[in-house]
């Protein structure tokens, strides 16, 4: 009788998606341990946070050692060293259900012969190579995509007969206590399987050995980022992501694995951003607990944070985020104020519905646009009749200098500084370098009943200190509803460090976020797809409760950002 060891593949994150809850405050409280899918609201903190880099090894890393003769194995992920799982003492001594994962040669020629020791189980899944495995006088083929399961029932010989050494992965533990003897052995080769697009969005899975699950990631897209109690490890085989692990993101390459920390809130997700499909294996238990916090269906605690839909993507009744979005580069220009050069990158709301605007672009219900405006070296703007009937703008200076003058007051312009022009403001503005001066420009709806400020203020909060919010994002307000911002609390500036990645987070129904990319060319996940951004690109989230958007930053250098929410 052939041995069943049951694997729920890639199931150990699916949960229902009916119910969502309000966005946790950007710093919000912390939230129960055992939820899935809830990604930790809380800042970067060395001192709480699980130091990730150790729950990721290279097989590269490790010694050689020998098994069944000529077996060369090389440990990328060992049992956990020391009393604390969360806190490691060795770099990749991180498992605790699973014994080993590591990587396998056999040399040309070369055979590996014997049986796994009493009370385990070693999977392998071949990556490299040819060669046969024989059992009870039985041969089969073994190359890339075949995979088989030894345990100590049955005796094995293990052959090389091409011309490139034979490479495996291999998962060793203890059999579970629920298997059954086998005296024969189980060969599956995943290329005789169609692929599916299972779990977390995108992981495109056609199967393998039970425990060694072959999934793709298509090219320039982001599995669902989400959290889970329970041990779970990946291998990259083939191609590089993006692994965003906890509150960190790093490169990763084929040899490497990784484990989740176990705190039931270290997010993870494997990042295309390659122009081909990449490779992984997926590990997760061989027995999947029935009960408990980590049994799927099992209680989820209360949604106090927003969910990440589940769901895999179905273009029929997703938001399509790009209508969402606009750069400036796109939109046909304007001239306001006599000489200042407009070009908007979102609009107000065309049609009756935000979350199915009729236009791209046209998806702000409090603003009137969000534009990208120049002003010419030596010309000046000033007040037009006939403009900003209903409407104020608020200006935040992009590049170049100026001066502003209103009445009896006189302000130096410079990049960061921000000032709001209301209806009636006598005002005169000259650009005075030898390079066009820039800005962002906010135009906002004048409620009813409203007064604006009838005098000119500059707000200089450029030099202000930061707030780091949304794992690694520094927030500085640069002018705010004190200093006569309608609509909105603040408009923030955003600086995003190199190689981080923000948490992922949806907005509730009513909720309207704003973001424009000013420097830095990033990537963003947006609903359930990545899209790059370009300084210049604008987009506001529609507010489904479910929509997830995050902030990418895989360059060398900082990015930057404006924010603001209503």
């Amino acid at each position: 009788m052939k041995r069943f060891i049951a694997l729920s593949i890639l199931a150990i994150c699916f949960v229902a998606t009916t119910d969502y809850a309000q966005p946790a405050p950007r710093g919000g409280q912390q939230q129960p341990t055992f939820r899935e899918d809830a990604l930790d609201p809380s800042p970067v903190n060395p001192s709480v946070d699980p130091n990730v880099d150790m729950f990721v090894n290279d097989y590269r890393n490790s010694k050689p050692r020998t098994a069944y003769g000529s077996l060369v194995l090389r440990d990328i992920l060992t049992r956990v060293q020391g009393p604390d799982a969360v806190h490691p003492t060795r770099k990749g001594a991180v498992l605790t259900d699973i014994s080993t994962v590591s990587y396998a040669t056999l040399a040309p020629g070369a055979s590996a012969s014997g049986r796994v020791p009493k009370g385990d189980v070693q999977i392998f899944l071949a990556t490299a190579g040819k060669g046969k495995i024989t059992v009870n006088s039985k041969s089969y083929d073994v190359k890339d995509g075949v995979g088989f399961t030894l345990t100590p029932d049955f005796d094995f010989k293990l052959t090389s007969t091409g011309k490139e050494p034979l490479a495996f992965y291999v998962r060793a533990q203890p059999l579970p206590d629920n298997s059954k003897s086998s005296p024969d052995i189980v060969v599956v080769n995943r290329f005789d399987l169609d692929r599916r697009v299972g779990a977390h969005w995108v992981h495109t899975c056609n199967g393998g050995p039970s425990g060694l699950t072959l999934c793709t990631i298509p090219p320039h897209s982001i599995p669902q980022p989400h959290s889970h109690a329970g041990e779970e490890a990946w291998i990259m085989v083939k191609g590089e992501t993006i692994l965003s692990l906890g509150k960190k993101i790093s490169r990763m390459v084929p040899g490497q694995a990784y484990r989740i920390p176990p705190t039931g809130l270290a997010a993870h997700s494997n990042l295309n951003m390659g122009d081909e499909p990449v490779e992984m294996i997926y590990m997760g238990p061989l027995v999947r607990a029935t009960t408990g916090p980590g049994a799927q269906g099992g209680a989820l605690g209360s949604l106090d944070y927003s969910r990440l839909d589940n769901s895999p993507i179905n273009p029929a009744t997703e938001q399509d985020v790009d209508m969402f979005m606009g750069n400036w580069r796109d939109s046909f220009p304007r001239m306001v104020h006599g000489n200042l050069y407009v070009r908007d990158m979102l609009t107000a709301l065309q049609g009756s519905d935000p979350l199915h605007p009729t236009h791209k672009g046209a998806v702000l219900t409090n603003a009137e646009a969000v534009s990208y405006a120049m002003l010419e070296p030596g010309s000046s703007a000033h007040p037009i009749n006939g403009e900003l009937k209903g409407i104020q703008e608020s200006f935040v200076v992009n590049s170049g200098t100026g001066v502003i003058t209103s009445g009896s007051k006189t302000f130096e312009l410079s990049k960061g500084k921000a000032f709001i022009i209301s209806p009636g403001l006598d005002f005169r503005m000259t650009a005075t370098g030898d390079r066009y001066m820039t800005f962002y420009v906010v135009s906002q709806k004048l409620p009813e009943g409203f007064t604006p400020k009838a005098t000119l203020e500059v707000v200089d909060n450029s030099q202000k200190a930061q707030v780091t919010n949304a794992w690694h994002d520094k927030e500085r307000a640069l002018i705010t509803k004190d200093d006569g911002l309608i609509q909105y609390n603040a408009l923030t500036q955003v600086d995003l460090p190199s190689m981080t990645m923000s948490r992922p987070y949806s907005d509730a129904h009513g909720v309207e976020e704003i973001w424009i990319a000013t420097e830095g060319n990033t990537d963003m996940l947006f609903g359930k797809e990545l899209r790059k951004l370009t300084p210049g690109t604008a987009y506001r989230v529609p507010s489904t409760g479910k929509t997830a958007h995050a902030n990418i930053n895989t360059s060398t250098s900082t990015a930057q950002f404006l924010y603001m929410v209503k």
